[in-house]
């Protein structure tokens, strides 16, 4: 996953110059049928809330999701390519922390209304 450079900036600062990191205290996850980019916000897929996401401790440089991801989508049938990590569940307050391509092709969605869940352990964020 690449990192944004809101979450650069702020681990370059804390490490580097002693400054201090404002808390994250939750983190969410949004859907994408395309890159996201550097943002975050491109390719979102359309009508699906953000969700909810735990992460396990970090081991060698790598942390994967604790729990089931779970939202619903009120699209209709698409891709979904992307995910990207944010700091909160609102795109105007939200800081984007991470976003990358899934593997395997992604996930179809069949019909709008569709249940998506990202089972534990299939999300990891890795340095180096």
């Amino acid at each position: 996953m690449a990192i944004s450079d809101y979450l650069a900036n702020n681990l370059l600062n804390q490490v580097l110059r002693n400054t201090t990191f404002p808390a994250i205290t939750a983190r969410w996850l949004s859907y994408h049928t395309g890159d996201p980019g550097k943002t975050g916000t491109g390719s979102p897929l359309a009508s699906c809330p953000r969700v909810a996401v735990t992460f396990n401790a970090a081991a060698s440089g790598t942390s994967s999701s604790a729990a089931l991801a779970t939202g619903v989508s009120a699209a209709s049938a698409a891709a979904i390519t992307h995910v990207a990590i944010w700091d909160g569940s609102a795109t105007a307050t939200a800081n984007h922390l991470f976003s990358g391509a899934m593997t395997s092709g992604g996930v179809r969605i069949i019909a709008a209304g569709s249940t998506l869940v990202l089972a534990s352990g299939k999300l990891m964020v890795a340095f180096g």
